[in-house]
């Protein structure tokens, strides 16, 4: 029997704080959540940027004005730019700082805390996990878009000479968009399994999770843990972004607020980013998310919780374009996929269980094109009123890690019942497609398992488009007891009560102030000329006696005698 992808840990850090415990969700709904909530989210965010004053550290989190310091730090130049909005992290709070770093450019020092904490997520030791699987069955695929950018990383390497500095030895290996995966694997694993990343633009989240649950379906990973980092607050890259018209930029958001009866004595960097409505381009901004999917069988067996099931992401390019960076046809079948499978395995009245992520870049060309394809697909599928929210109004677009964002999102709209509405938009733009469709202006507050599936949505620059399919923790425990017997399933619940144990404990370590990275450097360092004695059917570390197997499944029987 197949394997489903289960998810079982997640974390990450945005300009809304840590993902874990869904400490970063619940600061975008901030207002609508309990006071003991809103304190946890007041203390991890504490922990991070050094502060206990609670207007500092609600000021200074979500999209807002960049730090004044933010370029100097970690550019070599600090132009003057047509904005100075952004989702940059927690003011602050520097990643680097978590571990023994030496000049990381900030996309991997984002990597390690982020993956740091979705180990922690799991409830279980990582050094246990490597145990019982073998590390050449865990994986992980995670990468950038652009680049490392900084000047740690590629921006450094081009523009050392012309900064009085050198390129130094770190430069090129710093800027490989694979990187966040290299990162993870040789400094918070340990891994040897499947590596890199699948890079598509904005939806390079979707892009990689296709590639993970191929692998636990396939058998080739038993854990495969997904994800992206990057950091788009680059001076060239906001040039970049302004030279094709698509930056969100002071100047036009002053002329904005002054058509909608706002206040426009000065750019309101809060609400630049304004999906399907009245907008004028997108805001940059910078994240590290990541997902640990493993298993059922795995998972089951451990105890560990599970979060909801990553079902499909399903990714076309736009065919013939007239412009790399305009929308095209490719969204339609990747959107018409997912609702395809949808109404296909688990029925009509299923339809109306979904929740949308749109991509939301509040570009007008996007909030025209994307409503559009979300309107007609709804319609085709008979769901009656849609609900769609876009989480770049909070956090900016991460780039690579947009995908991301969404997913731990829809991840902590199950815990809380509660999906982020889009409160920089007072009201949709005259030409969005709204027939068939909800867009969610205000929070929305649903009962219990009122949504079975989040469908998470990206369309990016060069025609890469990727929308995944992800199913709720009880939809997900739905399907496992079509596999599981009720005397396994109880087995599973009995182990999972001391992974919730260590949960709390774990926690509460958080709240309490805790803000250190996994980092194993120059550790438990394999030695394969001196420490492996090879066979034809394995591999032996004769220091442990670890042993790698080197069967092989090669997919072509039909061709082969015998």
């Amino acid at each position: 029997m197949s394997q489903l992808p289960l998810i079982v840990g997640y974390g990450g850090i945005s300009a809304a704080g840590r993902s874990i415990f869904d400490l970063s969700h619940q600061r975008i709904l901030f207002d609508s959540i309990n006071a003991v909530n809103q304190n946890e989210v007041l203390q991890s965010l504490g922990n991070l940027m050094g502060t206990r004053d609670r207007e500092t550290i609600l000021n200074k989190t979500l999209i807002r004005t960049i730090d004044d310091d933010f370029f100097n730090d970690h550019n070599y130049r600090s132009p003057a730019l047509p904005t100075l909005a952004g989702g940059q992290l927690p003011s602050g709070f520097n990643p680097a700082k978590t571990y023994n770093s030496r000049q990381h450019p900030r996309g991997l020092a984002m990597t390690v805390f982020g993956l740091s904490d979705a180990v922690i997520s799991l409830g279980v030791d990582w050094d246990e996990i490597l145990t019982k699987v073998p590390r050449q069955k865990i994986s992980c695929i995670s990468g950038c878009a652009v680049a490392q950018a900084d000047k740690y990383g590629m921006g450094g390497m081009f523009q050392s000479s012309m900064a009085g500095s050198r390129v130094t030895s770190k430069h090129m290996a710093m800027s490989l968009g694979e990187g966040s995966a290299d990162f993870a694997h040789a400094y918070v694993l340990g891994s040897m399994g499947s590596t890199g990343s699948y890079t598509g633009a904005c939806a390079t989240f979707q892009y990689n999770l296709k590639l993970g649950i191929s692998m636990i379906q396939s058998g080739e990973s038993l854990i495969s843990i997904v994800g992206a980092a990057e950091s788009g607050i680059v001076p060239e890259i906001y040039e970049a972004f302004s030279a094709t018209k698509g930056l969100a930029e002071d100047e036009n958001l002053i002329k904005l607020q002054e058509k909608l009866g706002e206040d426009f004595d000065q750019p309101n960097h809060r609400k630049i980013c304004r999906p399907f409505g009245d907008n004028i381009g997108m805001s940059l901004g910078e994240s590290a998310q990541f997902v640990v999917l493993m298993a059922d069988e795995l998972a089951v067996e451990l105890g560990l919780n599970i979060h909801g099931a990553a079902l499909s992401s399903h990714i076309h390019a736009d065919g013939y374009k007239k412009s790399i960076s305009g929308p095209g046809a490719g969204n339609y079948l990747t959107v018409g996929k997912v609702f395809n499978e949808i109404h296909e395995h688990f029925g009509k009245e299923a339809m109306n269980k979904i929740f949308f992520h749109a991509h939301g870049t509040s570009t007008p060309q996007n909030r025209e094109s994307e409503s559009h394809i979300i309107s007609s697909m709804a319609k085709a599928f008979g769901i009656q009123s849609l609900p769609v929210t876009a989480i770049k109004s909070y956090l900016g677009h991460s780039l690579a890690a947009a995908g991301g964002d969404q997913m731990i999102s829809s991840l902590g709209s199950w815990k809380n019942n509660l999906i982020p509405g889009i409160h920089s938009t007072p009201k949709l733009a005259d030409n969005v497609f709204t027939e068939n469709v909800n867009f969610l202006l205000e929070n929305l507050e649903f009962e219990e398992n009122k949504f079975d599936f989040a469908v998470l949505n990206a369309k990016g620059f060069g025609g890469n488009n990727g929308t995944a399919l992800i199913a709720s923790p009880t939809k997900t425990m739905e399907l496992l007891q079509t596999k599981y017997s009720a005397k396994k399933l109880t087995k599973y619940n009995e182990l999972k009560q001391n992974i919730d144990e260590q949960l709390l404990e774990n926690k509460q370590k958080i709240l309490q102030g805790e803000v250190i990275s996994r980092y194993i450097f120059g550790e438990n360092v394999i030695d394969g000329m001196n420490d492996f004695e090879v066979e034809s059917h394995q591999i032996t570390n004769k220091l442990n006696n670890e042993k790698f197997n080197l069967k092989s499944t090669l997919p072509y029987k039909d061709f082969l005698k015998g």
